[in-house]
């Protein structure tokens, strides 16, 4: 699980988790908070009353873009006389994110095979296999199924380029993955 103080260093050394981190707290405002571009209930949640434009703002254009200028990170990262950064103080709104995001990516795993139970689950050797070749027989379900929901993580963090070179090896590993247990469900 992740931490405020890992969150933070993140802030510090990564241009690209500034700029999600402004989608993420405007997508904490309040409807009409978005709307206005503003901040009118002290809830806790998205921007204070000060950043709300200035984040509102940055986020629809990191929307648009993609991409954040020099300037418009330097502006979250100044320091107040606390030695903190402008966007460290919203450390904790983003940990909770995270912690949402984390359990609902549990809570929907894919459910194993019937009768299967994870990674205890191997494929049975064929006789005419040698046992020390290499093959698809040797493929546990739990790793793969472990290796589908990175690959979806890492899809969902590429979808926004539009690049097929990056895009289509990891959609292609994830359909491969789920081709060949499709089929060994077809078998059982």
């Amino acid at each position: 699980m992740v931490t405020k103080e890992q969150i933070i260093q993140l802030l510090k050394t990564d241009d690209r988790a500034v700029a999600r981190a402004l989608l993420v707290l405007s997508a904490r405002q309040t409807a009409d908070e978005q709307a206005a571009e503003t901040t009118r209930y002290l809830n806790g949640r998205g921007y204070r009353p000060c950043h709300a434009r200035m984040g509102a703002s940055m986020s629809k254009f990191f929307e648009r873009n993609g991409y954040l200028s020099p300037k418009q990170i330097a502006y979250w990262r100044v320091k107040d006389k606390t030695g903190k950064m402008r966007i460290e103080i919203y450390a904790g709104q983003l940990l909770e994110e995270a912690q949402i995001k984390a359990a609902k990516k549990a809570a929907a795993a894919v459910a194993p095979l019937p009768g299967l139970t994870g990674s205890a689950f191997r494929l049975p050797p064929a006789a005419d296999v040698p046992s020390d070749a290499p093959s698809e027989l040797d493929r546990d379900y739990g790793n793969d199924m472990e290796r589908r929901m990175v690959l979806d993580e890492m899809l969902g963090d590429v979808m926004d380029s539009d690049d097929p070179k990056i895009i289509d090896p990891i959609a292609n590993e994830i359909s491969e993955i789920d081709a060949f247990w499709n089929k060994i469900r077809a078998k059982r």
